[in-house]
């Protein structure tokens, strides 16, 4: 999710049952950010976890699995599903609450509350997919992640990968450790800072009482710092970030404390060298939260995997304009790239599925109308994985 950053240097974009939906109604429906989220079915997990998901196409068909990021729901990826079962009406998708966001449940006090972060590590949300997936009876799946989401599909490709058959990865990097953005200012300000401090001026002990509370019940203006600087984002449509809102200021606290403490304990820069699942990459020039220099040392963790043929990968950018001086997304698509380029993204996804390859077409924004996603024909910035050819992969 995009905001700006007030009192640091660095500013930036993070993000952060339906029974089947018949693939006709989908294809002829809007597959726009403005769609009607459904309701969700609920299905309860081996891991203690209620989990509520959205379950549409094809019940036959082959599933993809999509994993929202950090305070975000279900929502984040339903237009984009929904553009891929337009494109391909025959796969299964399945876009999941997370453990503590959105339907989901939160894991238990009585274990969570004192460190919230050892019950919301990425092997945990990973372990709960996996306990989905045995539920469901879907020995693999394509896996799509963004943000938070995507260190969960790594933890899922690294622990599990059996159980994965393709990777796509939005807005990622190999690492949160250290994230400043995440440490500093997410954290440090406002959920262990002006927060923790709310919380504590009504004498609740922190973390262990505020564990089922929201923010809203620390700081009365925690409100207008979710909506003006947390779920902001210059490309996506307004409609679509006003029905994000809510479902954000619902989430627990004992989510954005031990989903945030975990995510910076996550450094996967050595593990993804021993990566075996084929992956896509998507990253947009105005992700504020993972620059181009993380995107570097990304792929020189999977090249090693990729040249000893144990894997491929292809890397895809979308926008054309850089991070403002000010580290702020500004003017073309960011952090959020499904957000602002649902259709865009859907058709990448099933080409990738089809061809282990995305659509060779460039989306940004255009000059002076960010939310206007212009294409352009195979001219997209793309890296394959060096070794490819020569693996056969």
């Amino acid at each position: 999710m995009k905001f700006s950053m007030k009192s640091a240097l660095r500013a930036l974009a993070i993000a952060a049952g339906l029974g089947m939906m018949g693939a006709e109604a989908l294809a002829a429906g809007a597959v726009g950010s403005q769609a009607a989220l459904p309701p969700k079915q609920v299905v309860a997990l081996s891991t203690g976890i209620r989990m509520a998901y959205l379950d549409m196409g094809n019940p036959l068909g082959r599933p993809v699995i999509f994993l929202h990021g950090y305070t975000d729901t279900s929502r984040s990826f339903y237009p984009t599903a929904r553009a891929l079962l337009a494109e391909n009406p025959n796969l299964r998708v399945l876009v999941l609450d997370l453990r503590g966001h959105g339907g989901s449940s939160m894991p238990a006090a009585a274990q969570c509350a004192h460190a919230p972060e050892a019950c919301f590590r990425p092997i945990d949300m990973a372990a709960d997919v996996v306990a989905f997936m045995d539920r469901a009876q879907l020995d693999t799946a394509a896996v799509v992640g963004h943000s938070m989401g995507s260190f969960v599909a790594q933890e899922l490709a690294l622990t599990y990968p059996h159980r994965v058959d393709r990777m796509v990865l939005i807005g990622t990097s190999t690492k949160l450790r250290g994230n400043p953005v995440l440490q500093d200012y997410i954290v440090g300000e406002f959920v262990e800072g002006s927060w923790k401090a709310g919380f504590e001026a009504q004498g609740y002990a922190f973390p262990d009482q505020v564990y089922d509370l929201s923010p809203l019940d620390a700081d009365a203006d925690a409100l207008s710092w979710i909506t003006d600087a947390w779920v902001v984002d210059p490309a996506v449509d307004p409609a679509f970030l006003a029905a994000i809102v809510p479902e954000t200021a619902a989430v627990r606290m004992g989510t954005w404390i031990g989903a945030a403490r975990a995510l910076l304990q996550v450094d996967n820069t050595e593990r993804l060298k021993h990566l075996s699942v084929p992956t896509m990459i998507v990253w947009a020039t105005q992700d504020a939260f993972f620059y181009d220099t993380e995107q570097a040392e990304l792929l020189a963790s999977l090249d090693i995997p990729a040249a000893a043929c144990k894997m491929s990968y292809v890397f895809k950018q979308y926008g054309k304009r850089p991070l403002s001086e000010s580290g702020i997304q500004i003017d073309d698509v960011g952090h959020n790239t499904q957000w602002a380029t649902p259709r865009e993204m859907a058709a990448d996804i099933a080409s990738y599925l089809k061809h282990g390859k995305p659509s060779r077409d460039w989306y940004y924004s255009a000059d002076g109308e960010p939310r206007l996603i212009l294409t352009e024909k195979g001219k997209a910035p793309i890296e394959r994985a060096p070794g490819n050819k020569n693996c056969g992969l």
